[in-house]
């Protein structure tokens, strides 16, 4: 457009003047209209009467007539089609809907300012979704910067200009980060008891770093949040372990919360938890059984043979592409679908398992396609097929168990205990809980003693909790009863009650709080025992009020997990930060990236 030359409405393109200039004709439904020198009252008749017009060409989103283009314009056509005289079949109504949102999100991403500017809000909700995409996906923060993702956010939305790394490093990372944060803070300032899990890692940078993930039972909920993850500049003792530990507990304040830390069984991090933090440490059972594995599977020369056998059968149609098109040849042959083998990794026996469940699922095709090879390694002998058929579904119920105790989403102690009885098992895959846990209760401990130790146990504490409530009470109770007495009594200090209530309260304070703890354990154990399937939080969620005391334990010993793996995780994901194209990143941008990564939930 011309500068200087008046911008025609884009009303006029549904409207025609009459002769008489004094009404204009609807060229939709063929409507007069009067009109009074303004398009005023024929926008209102497109908004109550023909609200699709409203979707114009994007060239015309710069009209000034904005109000036309008006998301609550939008919003209007429900009313419409409520009005509306014309019967539409429901599919066509649904084509509409979904073109008029799909509209409607287009005018919210390119703004509706009429100076072609994004509000502050608009530009600051995509800083917001760019920050969320980096973290998420570990992107390099460089990425603000490369042409092709300058060129991509031109396309998709010309108005936005994307922040430098400067930018990006300085407010807007920390600015997310923040808001995380003081959620978090929150929370745990109204939690009583939370564990924690830690691990240790190197950077291909040769930089070291702990993380801390803080596990806690919150409006009924299990969270496990990173609370930190920072840089170890000094040598990895037990004491300056301790002393990075002790940092990341007071910036949180949950020092005095901590119930135990699980950590895997290096002989730095216990003395550090042990002897210099004074917390209770619990080993990883997922590191604990690895190690058990490993063992057991390095003791076997003869399964051992064999598994050289197989990674020679694997290494040779991996790299070979006649040997995998000869396995593709006869899968199709024989009907079966195309698997490839697996690969395994020596130090790490559930990729063995994987292994050789990927051989025994493609014997028949894989022993053809060998069998028609010139050069191939040799075969697997019958007896050998006999070792690797036996000693998968031995090794199955270790890896299944491994996968229970790594979740994040449910209680995970309560399976070590049941888990040593099941493994007895080995071809069965059972999943039980502990005494803390409603889905097995007693039957999942196999001894009688151990799970009348463990009810003892729950008990005496049970009646700890009971005896600090009824000492608050009794505080309460006698305020409560100074008034009366002296009211009832006859100008003497003395009352024919305070005997009475003495012996009472003695009573009350040794026998009551220990035969409340032992009714509430009965009434619990004579519940209908949760299915396996379910999460034990909803249970105590639903019988809290019922089971107060015992509703506290399970918030003190239920959110610990049985392994380390939240802690692991985090650094198996952070090695994509620290490869090639991502070295340059500080420790502290590294901490809000992971932190940020691992707590998105919470935004």
């Amino acid at each position: 457009m011309r500068p200087g030359s008046k911008q025609r409405s884009t009303v006029w393109e549904h409207f025609k003047k009459n002769v008489d200039k004094t009404t204009v004709s609807c060229q939709i439904c063929k409507k007069d209209l009067k009109f009074y020198g303004n398009t005023t009252n024929l926008k209102e008749h497109l908004k109550r009467k023909h609200p699709t017009a409203l979707i114009i060409p994007a060239s015309t989103a710069d009209d000034p007539d904005s109000e036309l283009h008006s998301i609550e314009s939008i919003n209007n056509l429900s009313n419409f089609q409520s009005s509306s005289t014309n019967s539409n079949s429901q599919t066509e109504s649904s084509t509409l809907n979904q073109t008029l949102t799909k509209r409607s999100r287009q005018l919210t991403l390119y703004g509706t300012t009429k100076n072609n500017e994004l509000t502050v809000a608009e530009n600051n909700e995509i800083d917001k979704c760019l920050v969320k995409m980096i973290t998420a996906d570990y992107q390099p923060l460089s990425i603000v910067e490369n042409v092709g993702f300058l060129e991509f956010t031109k396309k998709i939305q010309p108005l936005y200009t994307p922040p430098s790394r400067k930018l990006l490093t300085t407010k807007l990372l920390p600015d997310q980060y923040n808001v995380i944060y003081l959620k978090l803070k929150y929370m745990l300032e109204n939690v009583n008891d939370v564990s924690i899990t830690t691990d240790m890692w190197t950077s291909d940078s040769t930089r070291s770093y702990i993380t801390v993930t803080c596990h806690f039972i919150f409006n009924d909920c299990l969270y496990s949040p990173v609370l930190a993850t920072e840089e170890v500049k000094e040598s990895h003792t037990g004491e300056n372990i301790a002393s990075a530990l002790s940092n990341i507990f007071n910036e949180w304040n949950i020092s005095n919360k901590i119930v135990t830390i699980v950590s895997d069984n290096g002989a730095n991090i216990k003395h550090a938890i042990n002897d210099h933090l004074l917390k209770y440490h619990h080993p990883c059972v997922a590191h604990t059984l690895n190690l058990s594995v490993n063992e057991s599977i390095n003791q076997n020369t003869e399964f051992l043979r064999v598994l050289k056998i197989c990674r020679a059968i694997v290494g040779h149609f991996k790299h070979s592409n006649l040997a995998t098109e000869k396995l593709k040849e006869f899968q199709k042959q024989m009907g079966l679908p195309e698997l490839k083998v697996k690969q395994d990794v020596c130090t790490r026996w559930n990729s063995s398992l994987n292994m050789i469940e990927r051989l025994i699922q493609i014997k028949n095709p894989l022993s053809a396609a060998m069998s028609s090879l010139r050069r191939a390694p040799n075969c697997l002998t019958s007896n050998e097929w006999d070792i690797i058929t036996d000693c998968a579904p031995i090794l199955k119920p270790f890896e299944s168990l491994t996968i229970e105790l790594s979740g994040e989403k449910y209680p995970t102690l309560s399976l070590v205990i049941p888990l040593v009885r099941g493994l007895q098992y080995t071809v069965r895959k059972v999943r039980p809980e502990t005494d803390a846990d409603p889905k097995l209760k007693k039957t999942a401990f196999g001894l009688e003693d151990n799970a009348n130790n463990s009810q003892q146990w729950l008990v005496d504490e049970l009646t700890s909790i009971i005896s600090i409530n009824n000492g608050a009470n009794d505080n309460n109770i006698e305020n409560i009863n100074e008034t009366p007495a002296s009211l009832t009594s006859t100008g003497s200090s003395y009352s024919l009650w305070d005997h009475f209530d003495q012996k009472v309260t003695e009573v009350r304070s040794v026998i009551c709080p220990n035969v409340s703890a032992t009714l509430m354990m009965r009434q619990y154990l004579e519940l209908p025992h949760l299915p396996r399937e379910k999460n034990s939080l909803d249970f105590w969620k639903q019988h809290k009020m019922i089971l107060p005391e015992l509703y506290k334990l399970q918030q003190k010993y239920l959110c610990i997990p049985a392994t380390s793996v939240p802690s692991e995780r985090v650094f198996s994901k952070a090695g994509l930060l620290t490869n090639d194209r991502r070295n340059r990143l500080s420790p502290k941008n590294l901490n809000y990236i992971i932190f940020l990564n691992s707590n998105l939930n919470l935004l």
